[in-house]
């Protein structure tokens, strides 16, 4: 009995460690081409975001917070694998459906994003507005969300814009 609780708790130390260094870490990022800009990276998406934004995550996941707090990057690879962009792109039109119920003036349409196959949604809640991207490739999938207080200020509504259009998806490895 005693091992088995060492054991254990030899295995959530070490789980705790890694979690850990994994937050130690931080979101990955590098500077990017326009000044007061960052290139972050998640997986293998890669976008530009301000450098003033605090910035929190690991190497899947990243959430970036205005100063002022009235603006929020959240960009993330999911777990889940899919067979082909097809059901992936399947699975984050549900998604989006589903959180959509709380939202109003609520607009989703395909579009592409990073080169790839996408889909968009734009929506207001309670004195915010923002947009939801889902990207596929591969069978990965990627979710970017931007939110901002409405009406958004002039920084917010760069941000908005160069995440679509700094988007980067790099090649998988043996692909």
């Amino acid at each position: 009995m005693n091992i088995r609780l060492s054991c254990l708790a030899l295995a959530l130390c070490a789980c705790g460690i890694i979690h850990q260094r994994a937050e130690d870490q931080g979101p990955v990022s590098r500077p990017a081409g326009d000044e007061g800009m960052l290139m972050f990276t998640v997986g293998r998406l890669s976008f530009e975001a301000p450098a003033a934004w605090e910035a929190r995550g690991d190497a899947r996941h990243v959430l970036l917070v205005s100063p002022r707090d009235d603006a929020r990057l959240d960009a993330k690879l999911t777990d889940r694998a899919f067979k082909d962009d097809r059901e992936c792109l399947a699975h984050a039109d549900e998604a989006l459906s589903r959180g959509s119920s709380k939202l109003t003036n609520v607009r989703r349409h395909p579009t592409t994003f990073a080169g790839r196959k996408a889909l968009v949604q734009e929506a207001d809640q309670g004195g915010w507005h923002g947009w939801a991207w889902a990207v596929c490739d591969g069978g990965e999938q990627y979710r970017i969300f931007f939110t901002g207080r409405s009406p958004l200020d002039e920084e917010a509504v760069r941000a908005s814009r160069l995440i679509p259009s700094s988007a980067l998806l790099t090649t998988r490895p043996g692909a």
